[in-house]
């Protein structure tokens, strides 16, 4: 059974994701960490009545930040730094002003906060993308600070912190792009791979099969053409008349070719592939097909056109959204289900931020292929491209393909 994997592009922004997830995480740990060393200092200064201003506010932007991190987009990120910024303005002045000695002395209480600012991110594949928001959460928090010095009368010190932070998290993007990088060269597309694998298969397949039929039919028929008496008993001629049959049959057409679909279901969903392949080219977008299946398949009721309707709706999405001129498309078959993929290497989007009244991808394709017993998985991320993977369950298998079906048909040979 063929088993559908992410694409490589794709997978490669999960890991580079995973970036931006463990900026929020170092952010997190620092305005916890901070509380301990607070509580120390302004206690033992006499100070603890003034504790409850600045617990207050880290426990406000540890929410904000929370709440950031769960919807990672551009827009939470800037509301983040923000309202983050303010909150970390407020925090430092309170702290000052408690401060038992020089502000000089606690610049590692002040900067924690900051800290969570710098760590911010977006999910993204693209290095670059990852590295600007490090930098403009840098560029924030450094300007909170020298607000906060400036209202309170000090001279500004950032302090290191920040700056380390950042650059490690730089540092992590670009190992990781390096790796990738490197990757590429020298793993091989497993996409392509194993499409040209399909392809000499099915080209060894079509060889053994009509070798196996020569070996069955002709060549025994002409042995005994050349071998038997000068006038061929009865037996004799039903077994060429049957041997005729099998090679002109539409049934051994279909086996040899894989070309004359047994279902008119499957028949439907091939043409109606084929049409849509020679629409979009004219509306501007290349459709690469490929596939792979070792025989004739009967489809349920309905399946065809369910399919062959969400696949028209993959493609326009492609065609309206991606920002890419070509798309892959691939139908596999095994004994349980038909599996449809729709790939393409544009824009991307984020699945989870869809709105609920907005019903293409949901209504179009994956209620429409639910509707006959399938489910749709979708794989998309900013930047990554999309794949839509389509499968719904086979009827049955009317005819596999092997290499010894016509000799067990013809024990005699």
């Amino acid at each position: 059974m063929r088993v559908a994997v992410l694409p490589r592009d794709i997978a490669a922004g999960v890991i580079t994701g995973s970036i931006s997830r463990i900026a929020w995480a170092v952010g997190a740990a620092n305005l916890v960490l901070v509380v301990p060393p607070l509580v120390e200092v302004l206690v033992s200064a006499g100070r603890a009545d003034a504790l409850a201003g600045p617990l207050a506010l880290i426990a406000a932007q540890l929410v904000l930040l929370g709440l950031a991190a769960l919807f990672s987009r551009p827009v939470t990120t800037i509301v983040y730094l923000a309202v983050g910024s303010a909150l970390v303005i407020l925090y430092q002045l309170q702290v000052m002003v408690a401060l038992p000695g020089p502000v000089s002395d606690y610049t590692f209480l002040l900067n924690r906060p900051s800290i969570a600012l710098a760590m911010v991110g977006v999910i993204t594949a693209s290095t670059l993308v990852g590295v600007s928001w490090f930098v403009a959460g840098l560029v924030v928090a450094v300007a909170g600070g020298a607000v906060s010095a400036a209202l309170y009368g000090v001279a500004f010190r950032p302090g290191v912190g920040p700056f380390m932070v950042v650059a490690l998290g730089i540092i992590a993007y670009l190992t990781f792009a390096s790796i990738q990088r490197s990757q590429r060269r020298r793993v091989p597309n497993f996409d392509e791979l194993e499409a040209e694998t399909r392809r000499l298969e099915r080209g060894e397949d079509l060889a053994r099969r009509t070798t196996a039929a020569v070996h069955d039919t002709l060549l025994n028929d002409l042995s005994v053409v050349m071998n038997g008496p000068d006038r061929l008993d009865d037996r004799a001629r039903e077994r060429l008349r049957r041997d005729l049959d099998v090679l002109t049959s539409a049934e051994w057409l279909t086996t040899a070719t894989a070309l004359v679909p047994a279902d008119p279901e499957d028949a439907e969903l091939r043409n109606e592939i084929t049409r849509l392949v020679g629409e979009f080219q004219w509306r501007g977008l290349t459709v690469q097909v490929s596939g792979s299946g070792d025989g004739i398949y009967r489809l349920h009721d309905g399946v065809s056109s369910a399919l062959v309707d969400a696949i028209r709706a993959s493609l326009e999405n492609v065609l309206r959204h991606s920002g890419v001129g070509i798309a892959d498309l691939t139908l596999a078959y095994s004994d349980e289900l038909i599996t449809v993929m729709v790939t393409d290497q544009g824009l991307g989007f984020d699945p989870a931020a869809i709105p609920r009244d907005r019903l293409g991808v949901r209504e179009s394709i994956i209620e429409r292929v639910r509707a006959v017993g399938g489910r749709v998985d979708v794989w998309s991320s900013p930047g990554a491209g999309t794949s839509i993977v389509m499968s719904a369950p086979v009827a049955e298998i009317v005819l596999r393909h092997t290499p010894s079906r016509h000799r067990e048909e013809n024990p005699d040979a």
